[in-house]
């Protein structure tokens, strides 16, 4: 994987192969992605590194939500990470994940 990130900056590294640690199931925020990589107050640059994620699906981005649980961006790409996170057992209500203690990873 590190080949395949050849190119991109540390951050946006560190942000891939992080986000590529969630398990099928879970998911994690831009917030405490930001937070494990050392960067706390860069979840905005979180979130846009994941918008250019050129390694999906082996770098799971849809498995990154909002700190309430909704899918940012453009309506029709948050439908279809929510849709894939449903199918991967993540529970779902009203449009947003329900962040228990055993969803956030």
């Amino acid at each position: 994987m590190r080949q395949a990130l050849e190119g991109y900056s540390q951050f946006q590294i560190d942000v891939y192969l992080e986000t590529f640690k969630i398990p099928k199931g879970k998911v994690s925020t831009y917030g405490r992605i930001a937070k494990r990589i050392g960067r706390p107050k860069a979840y905005r640059a979180v979130a846009t590194t994941l918008k250019n994620n050129p390694l999906y699906p082996v770098v799971p981005c849809h498995r990154v939500v909002k700190e309430d649980g909704s899918f940012g961006g453009p309506a029709e790409r948050a439908s279809g990470r929510r849709d894939t996170c449903l199918r991967e057992g993540v529970p779902i209500r009203n449009g947003k994940v329900v962040m228990s203690k055993e969803v956030v990873w």
